[in-house]
Order: structure tokens, then sequence, then C-alpha cells
């Protein structure tokens, strides 16, 4: 009976350390995925947006490729 006893013991403690390094990598790819994301500015409306949605033409952003091909808008 000891020998079981020590057996589910080891199992108890793979299943936590397991559990425990899943737990942690989720934490990782949760965090990675709740940074903000850069704003930037359209040169030609002025409207910010995302960079990750945003159009660019040299140095300056655009909201979309119409206000790209409009240009900058002073």
């Amino acid at each position: 009976m000891g020998l079981f006893k020590l057996l589910v013991l080891i199992l108890l403690i793979v299943a936590v350390m397991v559990l425990w390094r899943r737990f942690q990598a989720w934490q990782k790819t949760a965090g990675a995925e709740q940074k903000p994301a850069l704003m930037v500015r359209c040169a030609h409306c002025k409207l910010n947006l995302p960079e990750n949605q945003a159009v660019r033409e040299g140095q300056h952003w655009f909201c979309s490729s119409e206000h790209r091909d409009a240009g900058p808008h002073d």
C-alpha cells in the first residue's frame, strides 16, 4: 500500500508541474495580446487610427488610399 501512495503522490506532483507550466505559457501569450496599438494621425483628415490599419506614404500616414492619393492637408 505504501508504494501505491508514493506513485499517486508522484503523479500528483507531475500533474501540478504540467498545469503550472501551461498556466505560465498562457499568461505570456495573453500579455502579448493586450499591448496597445501604436496610434498614428492621418495627414489629410487628422483622424487617429492604429498603425496596423493605416497607409504610409513617405513620412506621412493616411487613413485610406483615397486620402493618400489626395495628399497631406495643411
